[in-house]
């Protein structure tokens, strides 16, 4: 706390989803913030932060960052099993029904939360984390949802394609999809 004007610090919390590409996203972020002088808690599910240490070099990356700190979270997720984007669903569903009321916790009553030493003044959750805006608007603090996916997915997705479902145009047979696309947006 600034002790001259009784205002809290910068801290963001940023939860990606369990996948390697977004969770990259989040830490280019991250980093941003942290040389902007920012406090970072970096919360990752269990399922991705094992591999992530393992397999990169992310520790000694954000040494350097006094700022920065990793906290993770249970998911739900096997965790022998490696998870790929086919078993997205899947892994949604896990985090919803075992994350989603541990965050909850953390925010309002627990070591993330206004009680602490240390309190989050801002939460960055991944755009999919809809449940993490709930918790954000109960803990009575802005939240920020960060999209991952390229603009090109995020049109033909959240924005065309139920378009294209309700005039018939989808599902198609003998077309693949981005000849598909080409020729509906030339």
């Amino acid at each position: 706390m600034d002790q001259q004007n009784n205002t809290l610090e910068p801290h963001v919390l940023m939860f990606p989803i369990p996948f390697q590409g977004p969770v990259n996203c989040f830490l280019k972020l991250a980093e941003l913030l942290c040389l902007s002088g920012i406090h970072v808690t970096f919360l990752n599910t269990e399922h991705i932060h094992g591999p992530l240490l393992r397999h990169t070099q992310v520790l000694s990356r954000f040494s350097r960052y006094p700022n920065f700190k990793f906290e993770t979270i249970p998911d739900g997720v096997e965790h022998e099993t490696p998870v790929s984007g086919d078993r997205f669903v899947e892994v949604m569903a896990a985090v919803d029904a075992v994350t989603k009321p541990l965050l909850r916790e953390m925010m309002i009553s627990g070591r993330l939360s206004c009680k602490s030493d240390r309190p989050v003044t801002v939460m960055i959750p991944d755009a999919l984390f809809s449940f993490a805006v709930d918790i954000a608007i109960e803990a009575s603090i802005p939240v920020i949802c960060f999209e991952t996916i390229s603009p090109c997915c995020l049109w033909t997705s959240y924005l065309n394609l139920p378009t294209l479902i309700e005039a018939g145009d989808v599902p198609f047979e003998g077309v693949p999809f981005f000849l598909f696309l080409i020729s509906k947006i030339g």
